[in-house]
């Protein structure tokens, strides 16, 4: 089942509700979270796209996307990625694409995880002001792309 990522994007601030009710979460499953905790997710593993709503007013507030997935060997990203974004990307691809980021953090080695380089890009032509963060592996592909809103991006 393939879900329509661009609009997922554009639904940020959407309530659960109204983008269930306009088809684009094909899940009947409610996002769920932990007592206490401010957020709800939506995890769409099949889908590759994670979905976080504030848990007061049910609003979208990230979508993320898993553009490699470790525990499933010969993952493919199965849906339309939006314009110029790609199944497969490398850290020079995108900034010769979207130009240098705004911020950037290096690879760093976490518990004995190793994590590659994350940068920051700003969204143009969104009705709310919008950043995007790739993150990289250690071998500088994109592992995963989160849409969230300037105001909730902490760096």
């Amino acid at each position: 089942m393939t879900v329509n990522v661009g609009a997922l994007i554009s639904g940020i601030g959407k309530t659960y509700q109204e983008l269930f009710d306009e088809g684009l979460i094909p899940y009947k499953t409610k996002p769920t979270g932990y007592p206490g905790d401010p957020d709800l997710t939506l995890d769409m593993a099949k889908e590759g796209v994670h979905l976080t709503f504030k848990r007061e007013g049910r609003q979208l507030w990230s979508v993320i996307l898993s553009i490699q997935y470790d525990s499933v060997n010969n993952w493919v990203f199965p849906n339309e990625l939006p314009a110029p974004l790609k199944s497969t990307m490398s850290r020079s691809w995108v900034h010769e694409t979207l130009g240098e980021p705004e911020r950037s953090s290096p690879p760093e080695v976490i518990m004995k995880r190793a994590f590659g380089w994350t940068d920051i890009f700003t969204v143009s032509g969104r009705h709310v002001s919008m950043s995007m963060q790739v993150n990289y592996d250690v071998a500088d592909m994109v592992s995963s792309v989160v849409f969230l809103p300037t105001s909730e991006l902490r760096w």
